[in-house]
């Protein structure tokens, strides 16, 4: 492939000073050399890259005359309106107007954003054509703060791992070190406060900045403080003193209190093997992989605690996962990856994205493997629509990739009344005339919409969620003659059910659209067997509803000398048919010191005061609220046991195996759990991680929970054996390959 990489002139590739753009260019030329390709450079005169033809143009100088930007537009346009097909691609870090000469032709292009992105320059784009035309941002976050048109993907900035070393080994009293532009968004004033709280020494690096009010505050609020010794300043270093410094520090702190784009002095310390802990802001929610390459925290006493745990960090694997993702040979790959036919995966759900995981996960496990991927979903629960409307704002979930259906109370009152209108009079309507339409659109309020608005996203696999989106996917899949999967975290016909005929109605449609399926999925073995003995002939896999080992918490043993027992269940909802009668009965014959937590949403208010009227020691249950699916995990780690108390009230909750148990492997939870006969089989199979009891035996819980508290040392053993479970096998890395794997083979064979 022959490759054209446009740089705005001014300063020369490399640089050799400053010059953020000019050095990533300088990256991406020679790793697509080392990949074998031919790369032309059209930049600043003087720039030079072995192997690499440079195309000068404009002058030498920073920052450029406004007066010269015309006639490097002009220049560019000649060049390019000359030379064009003689390149494959042209990989654009300047001027969005250089490209115009090529908005509607068919070379492939692509244009880098690594600051902010004007929406008012890309519009216009749209009036000339763009074919073959793909936008990169630096970071979702970045991306999250514009609605830009245009096909866009988020690439990260890169770093050479080879110019920097692994310092694996560090003496007990090695420094922390801040680096970075001396301004006070960046916040150095921060990082010295939290090494003098920790009792640490401090590397500062950085330029300062010339700006007045910047210089004010360098001599205001840093220099007082720097005294050679505790606190240093260093200066602004180069690329060998940065490597020096950075593989010397226990941890690069980060406080920033702005949205930056992309910190890759982040990235540059972990290749030195130094873990980051930085204000979760910007785009360290997505640079860092907590608890492997750093901690992601929120504010100072956050931040000081993160110092502290610093030392449980593994600097051979902080640069091991850190090379894995911003390695310039991988972000190069990734680039040119944009050249390619790219699939496109579809997923449909009833649900929400805060309130379905799985949905989450398997998105983000698809956009890995290079698919383009939408979510469709609809409104289900206001705490959930709170959490995904901040995700959608921080950017940690791309909101252009997830569309909702049927609206919502609250900014599409309209389209969510009529979809509650029409839900009702058509659950009235199917007892007089019990059409299987009809049937399929009382699934789910948001059913019928979602039937409209799947067939208008074309492509390669869709993945419907819950019943009531099957029959959207799969319409949708046989216009496009696409793949189709249907994942069953429960068995729906086993369900209890809620309306007249339900399970009537859902064995009808099940029975219709399940033999035409490519694959189903499902949450719990005992429910693949079930489908599989319904439709013989039919793939059916396990996909766990475990989660990623970046959550995985810190084991907190303490053996005999902790005296509290802390119990602690959670769920979307702290409602009835839950067992949570059970623990409170367990509860009330423990003369133990143990305190127990419950955290769910409250719908019925009454059931949980008559919950609390229950327990003798209503002083010791503590109620919490839903929080982020992404915090769980560090919640659930603050307590010693996690209860999974379902009934087998239905066949479905029989068999099924809810996420809860997989979490509390992540927390470094002992694990109890009731015996539905799928956590039966569950606890045999990992017999060190808890223990098992008798859902309609209170005595056979309260003395499984007293037997722990006695027992401390064994206690810890469970939760010792609970992370380490989680960490080999029991996770998403593990889930998800078997997955792709799965759904990159229909879509070839379709």
């Amino acid at each position: 492939m022959k490759i054209l990489i446009v740089m705005d002139p001014g300063i020369i590739v490399p640089p050799k000073g400053y010059g953020g753009h000019e050095r990533l260019v300088a990256m991406f030329a020679e790793a697509y050399k080392r990949q074998g390709h031919e790369v032309h450079l059209l930049v600043t005169p003087g720039s030079y890259i072995k192997g690499c033809i440079i195309h000068p143009f404009g002058k030498e100088g920073f920052p450029p005359q406004k007066k010269d930007a015309l006639k490097t537009i002009l220049y560019a346009w000649r060049f390019l309106f000359k030379h064009y097909k003689d390149f494959d691609l042209v990989h654009n870090f300047g001027r969005l107007a250089y490209l115009a000469p090529l908005f509607g032709r068919p070379i492939h292009k692509i244009m880098t954003y690594g600051r902010e992105i004007n929406n008012r320059n890309i519009r216009w784009t749209g009036h000339f054509g763009s074919k073959n035309l793909t936008f990169t941002a630096c970071s979702e976050n970045l991306l999250s703060r514009v609605n830009a048109p245009g096909n866009w993907k988020v690439v990260y900035n890169a770093v050479e791992f080879e110019k920097y070393e692994l310092q694996e080994m560090l003496p007990a009293l090695a420094p922390l070190i801040f680096l970075g532009r001396l301004e006070k968004i960046k916040g150095c004033h921060t990082a010295i406060k939290v090494a003098l709280a920790t009792g640490n020494k401090l590397i500062i690096a950085g330029n300062i900045s010339p700006l007045d009010e910047e210089q004010a505050y360098f001599k205001a609020e840093i220099e007082p403080l720097i005294d050679g010794d505790i606190i240093r300043y260093v200066g602004q270093v180069d690329d060998d003193q940065k490597n020096e410094w950075l593989g010397k520090a226990k941890a690069l702190l980060f406080p920033i209190t702005w949205n930056e784009p992309f910190g890759i002095v982040m990235v540059e310390a972990m290749a030195c093997g130094t873990p980051v802990i930085a204000f979760e802001m910007g785009s360290v929610s997505e640079v860092i992989d907590e608890g492997i390459t750093g901690f992601k925290v929120n504010d100072f006493d956050e931040m000081v605690e993160a110092v502290n745990r610093v030392k449980e960090l593994d600097r051979i694997k902080c640069r091991q996962y850190a090379k894995k993702r911003f390695d310039t040979a991988i972000i190069a790959s990734a680039y040119l990856e944009l050249t390619r036919p790219q699939k496109k995966a579809v997923i449909v759900t009833t649900g929400q994205p805060a309130a379905n995981p799985r949905v989450v996960k398997e998105y983000e496990a698809l956009k890995q493997q290079n698919y383009q991927v939408k979510v469709l979903y609809t409104y289900s629960a206001e705490w959930s629509y709170r959490v995904d409307e901040e995700k959608f704002k921080t950017g940690k979930l791309v909101k252009r990739d997830f569309v909702l259906i049927g609206g919502n109370p609250y900014n599409q009152r309209i389209s969510y009344f009529f979809s509650r209108a029409l839900f009702k009079v058509i659950s009235i309507v199917v007892r007089i005339m019990p059409f299987r339409l009809f049937k399929e659109i009382t699934l789910a309020r948001s059913s019928f919409y979602l039937w409209l608005k799947t067939k208008k996203y074309k492509a390669n696999v869709y993945i419907a969620h819950y019943l009531g989106a099957l029959p959207a996917a799969m319409r949708a899949s046989s216009k496009y003659g696409a793949a189709i999967v249907f994942d069953a975290e429960d068995f729906h016909r086993g369900e209890e059910p809620y309306y007249p005929n339900q399970i009537t109605n859902v064995i009808e449609i099940e029975d219709h659209f399940l033999p035409l399926v490519n694959l189903i999925t499902t949450a719990s073995p005992l429910i693949s067997n079930a489908y599989q003995k319904l439709y013989p002939g039919k793939e059916v896999i396990t996909i766990n509803n475990v989660f990623s080992k970046n959550f995985l918490q810190p084991v907190s043993v303490n053996g005999s000398g902790r005296k509290e027992l802390k119990l602690f269940w959670f769920s979307q909802n702290i409602g009835p048919n839950r067992g949570l009668e059970g623990i409170i009965d367990a509860f009330n014959c423990l003369d133990e010191d143990v305190s127990l937590t419950l955290l769910g949403n409250i719908r019925n208010k009454k059931y949980v005061s008559q919950l609390l009227e229950r327990s003798k020691h209503p002083e010791k249950i503590r109620l919490l609220k839903p929080v982020n699916p992404e915090q769980i995990f560090k919640v659930a780690s603050a307590f010693d046991i996690g209860l999974a108390a379902e009934i087998p009230y239905c066949r479905n909750r029989d068999i099924c195996l809810t996420n809860k148990i997989f979490t509390y492997l992540l927390a470094g939870n002992c694990v109890l759990v009731s015996d539905t006969t799928a956590q039966k089989e569950f606890i045999k199979n990992y017999p060190a991680v808890g223990a098992l009891y008798k859902h309609d035996d209170v005595s056979d819980l309260c003395r499984v929970i007293k037997y722990y508290h006695d027992n401390r040392d064994q206690l810890d053993n469970c939760k010792r054996e609970s992370s380490e479970l989680a960490k080999q096998t029991l996770n998403w890395e593990t889930e998800s390959t078997k997955l792709i794997n799965i759904i990159d083979s229909l879509v070839a064979n379709v």
